[in-house]
């Protein structure tokens, strides 16, 4: 279960900027996954909660947001949207995108600057 090792990233992140933020409490959390990591996200989202708890993380929402793949052969630019390791024209293919696990956003209750 490799998204264990992703939520718990995810966590040690986002509480790394929450409190140096000086954050009371973390309400929202968006993360963009790419489809090519092949992350359950019912998994990632229980994960996320075990991990969460008694922290100012514990009852945050986790907003996932996917990325589709891309691919794009190296030799003649043909686009592919399905996981595939060579082209049609045998020429190796680059992942543009779908390969990501981005901290896109933290939503928090910060302490007032006045006091």
């Amino acid at each position: 279960m490799h998204e264990f090792s992703y939520a718990q990233a995810l966590v040690e992140n986002a509480l790394r900027i929450a409190e140096s933020k000086k954050a009371k409490k973390v309400k929202k959390v968006v993360v963009e996954i790419g489809s090519l990591l092949l992350i359950n996200p019912e998994q990632l989202r229980f994960c996320y909660e075990v991990i969460t708890k008694n922290t100012i993380l514990d009852g945050s929402e986790l907003e996932i947001i996917n990325s589709e793949a891309l691919l794009i052969c190296e030799s003649c630019g043909r686009k592919y949207k399905e996981l595939t390791s060579v082209c049609e024209c045998g020429g190796f293919l680059k992942v543009e995108s779908g390969d990501e696990f981005v901290l896109r956003r933290i939503v928090m209750e910060v302490e007032d600057a006045q006091n």
